[in-house]
């Protein structure tokens, strides 16, 4: 009999977020000026942000992936999400789900950027 495999086997934090885009032009300028920097790696279909602990690529929409919420939010920690949710949505970006503090205190909002794609902002208890 096959022994379970623990779920923490080998399994680290994740590395890397994808972003499927119709417009990556327009894309790549947008998350550039939130994130205050430029993409790392550009290529014809994707561009690719280094950001602490994780990259964030932009690729383009194609036959087997498209924009929009479905069921997966990354979670991006910020220092204030009240703040990020402002300027954010000052620039296209609308709060989806929050800003509310959960149970174990920390802020969260779920938002959805101009292109379709769902994200997470998390703020640590304080």
């Amino acid at each position: 009999m096959d022994r379970p495999v623990s779920v923490h086997a080998g399994l680290g934090a994740p590395g890397n977020v994808f972003y499927f885009v119709a417009d990556l032009g327009e894309a790549t300028a947008w998350y550039s000026a939130r994130l205050g920097v430029e993409p790392v790696t550009r290529a014809a279909q994707l561009v690719m942000f280094d950001l602490p602990g994780a990259s964030l690529t932009l690729h383009e929409a194609d036959g087997f992936n498209q924009p929009g919420p479905s069921g997966t939010v990354p979670y991006w920690t910020v220092s204030d999400v009240d703040a990020t949710v402002a300027q954010w949505s000052e620039h296209g970006a609308t709060a989806h789900r929050g800003p509310k503090t959960i149970m174990t205190g920390e802020r969260l909002c779920q938002m959805l950027d101009p292109f379709g794609n769902l994200f997470g902002l998390r703020q640590p208890p304080a």
